[in-house]
């Protein structure tokens, strides 16, 4: 092949590539995962933001589970499983920007980074002095990190860094009731308990006529889809949305039946995403595996679904 015929089908292949990436990027131009450039524009509305899309076993390239919901320049972590606190520096938001820490519940793979997110985002000469700790349980999750961190607190505290936002400054709010209204931050929340194994809380974010739900662990629950009507961002527990190959296949079907008792098929994700007419469907909480979306879309479809699925990965923003 003569010189001059190779360079012309290089261009051609790059030509063909770009117009393929473009493609793509047209499908979804309001995900970004570009490190650090996911805050540099302050959103006019409301914006998720996966910090942690994986499940209780460790995965590389998967956080534990961690939401953020931001409206303008406020910010709301919903759980935060491992890694959460490195993975919010690594694009672009130092974990001192948020004074709103709301929990789903209290399983280690939903609160096992909150000693080093409340800690490290508290201390420094530029950490948070106020925090608004929200769901069930965080009274007692709070009294066990001050008391067990007692010293330690107190030695960092001497060190010129003022006891609010640690010891004093702390508003708590332990969910005990059914359900739950209130505002933060100019954004009104709601929130309902969801079947799990633990006391769980699903939670809905309404601001400038835009709605994000998260609806932590759950399995199949016909209010939900009612508490999620309409939602712009639907941020639901998609366990079992894998395809578990990494799951020796003679235990795959029995580990599978055993997470249908606190997890929701895919079969019943696609019915409440259905039910509630979400606008975008994001499937985190993902576990090992494949996560097929033209398959699953399938499913979706057959329920009667019509809006977007979006399978979270670590940093993926997403606008209504």
């Amino acid at each position: 092949m003569s010189r001059k015929l190779l360079l012309l089908v290089l261009l051609i292949v790059m030509v063909i590539s770009g117009c393929g990436t473009k493609e793509s990027a047209d499908k979804k131009p309001s995900q970004n995962k570009n490190g650090n450039s996911t805050f540099d524009t302050v959103p006019a509305g409301l914006q998720v933001v996966i910090v942690g899309s994986g499940n209780p076993k460790t995965e590389v390239g998967r956080g534990a589970p961690s939401t953020l919901v931001q409206y303008k320049d406020k910010f709301f972590l919903v759980d935060s499983g491992e890694n959460t606190t490195s993975t919010l520096l690594k694009i672009g938001l130092p974990a001192e920007k948020i004074t709103n820490m709301l929990f789903t519940h209290q399983h280690v793979d939903h609160n096992g980074g909150f000693w080093n997110f409340f800690i490290d985002g508290w201390q420094g000469p530029t950490g948070r002095r106020s925090l608004n700790l929200v769901g069930p349980q965080v009274q007692e999750l709070y009294n066990t990190t001050v008391n067990f961190f007692k010293s330690d607190l107190e030695y960092r505290s001497s060190l010129g860094w003022p006891k609010d936002g640690i010891f004093t400054n702390v508003s708590i709010q332990d969910f005990t009731e059914d359900k739950y209204k209130f505002e933060l931050d100019g954004v009104k929340i709601s929130s309902i308990p969801v079947p799990h194994t633990v006391p769980t809380y699903a939670y809905r974010f309404d601001a400038k006529g835009q709605s994000v739900v998260v609806s932590g662990d759950l399995t199949y629950s016909e209010e939900f889809a009612k508490f999620a009507k309409n939602a712009d961002i639907l941020v639901i527990d998609g366990m079992l949305a894998s395809d578990f190959s990494f799951v020796p296949e003679q235990a795959r079907e029995s580990l599978k039946n055993g997470l249908k008792q606190s997890h929701a098929t895919l079969e019943d994700l696609a019915k409440m995403a259905a039910d509630a007419k979400a606008k975008k469907v994001v499937l985190t909480h993902i576990g090992l595996g494949k996560v097929d979306i033209p398959s699953i879309s399938k499913v979706f479809s057959a329920a009667g679904y019509k809006g977007e699925i979006i399978a979270a990965e670590d940093g993926l923003a997403i606008n209504p």
